[in-house]
C-alpha cells in the first residue's frame, strides 16, 4: 500500500508542470551609478581583480576589466544590482581572510573596509556618499602605490 501511495505522489509531481522561475531583466544603472562605477570601483577592480579576472587572464570566465563585462558575469553572476545579498562577488569579498574562496586571494592585498563599504553601496544601488567615495578611493590609490614599492624592491627573476 505504502509503495503504492508513494508511486501515486511521484506520478502526481511528475505530472505538474513546472516553469523555471526566469532571471529579473536588469535594471539600466544611472548616469550616477556608472560614473561611481568609472571614478571608484573600476579602479578598484583595476588595482585588485583584473590581473586574474581581465583580458589576459579570465579565471572563472569572469572578467572585471569594464562595466560592461563586469554585469555580464562569468560561470556565475557576478552580481544584480538591487540585491547585494545574492551576489557572488560580494561574498567572496566580505568571506574571513583564511576561507579558500576568499578574494582578492591570500597572498594578495585585501580590499579595506571602505572599499568593501562602496562596493556593498554600489551593488546596492545606492549612491557612493562622497566621503566614502574619496576614502575608498584613497585605498584604491595607497594601495596600489604600495603594490608598486614591493614590486620594484623585490628581486627580478632572471631569464
Amino acid at each position: 500500500m505504502r509503495a503504492v501511495l508513494l508511486f501515486a505522489a511521484a506520478t502526481l509531481v511528475a505530472a505538474t508542470p513546472f516553469t523555471a522561475k526566469k532571471a529579473e531583466p536588469a535594471k539600466p544603472l544611472t548616469a550616477a551609478q556608472k560614473a561611481d562605477f568609472a571614478k571608484v570601483i573600476q579602479p578598484m577592480f583595476d588595482a585588485h581583480c583584473v590581473s586574474c579576472h581581465g583580458p589576459k587572464k579570465e579565471k572563472g570566465k569572469l572578467r572585471l576589466d569594464s562595466l560592461e563585462l563586469t554585469l555580464k558575469g562569468g560561470k556565475n553572476p557576478t552580481f544584480t544590482i538591487g540585491k547585494p545579498d545574492s551576489s557572488m562577488l560580494l561574498s567572496r569579498v566580505f568571506l574571513d581572510r583564511t576561507a579558500g574562496d576568499v578574494m582578492p586571494p591570500k597572498g594578495e592585498v585585501p580590499l579595506t573596509e571602505k572599499q568593501k563599504e562602496a562596493l556593498y553601496a554600489f551593488v546596492e544601488g545606492q549612491p557612493l556618499p562622497d566621503e566614502l567615495a574619496k576614502a575608498a578611493l584613497a585605498d584604491t590609490k595607497a594601495g596600489a602605490a604600495k603594490a608598486k614599492e614591493a614590486a620594484k624592491a623585490a628581486p627580478k627573476a632572471k631569464k
